[in-house]
């Protein structure tokens, strides 16, 4: 998922999460160790995205602040 190439063929959705999961998750258990609610800049406009990450389950939610932009959440 985080080959030289990957952000040419990935959607911008797929590119945050791929950069949220390097940044906070454990390879080993695929979640974080503790909850995590952070924010970064966009992947797509630049913009500032928030961003959720549960410690009970690995799920993520996202949502950019620029109007029609990233947003996504994890479902079951």
């Amino acid at each position: 998922m985080t080959t030289p190439g990957f952000g040419a063929f990935s959607s911008a959705v797929a590119r945050a999460k791929a950069d949220i999961f390097r940044r906070h998750f454990d390879p080993a258990t695929l979640r974080p160790a503790e909850t995590v609610k952070a924010s970064m800049q966009c992947v797509r406009c630049g913009g500032l995205l928030t961003y959720t990450a549960s410690a009970v389950d690995g799920r993520m939610t996202g949502r950019c602040s620029s109007a029609g932009c990233l947003q996504w959440k994890d479902l079951a």
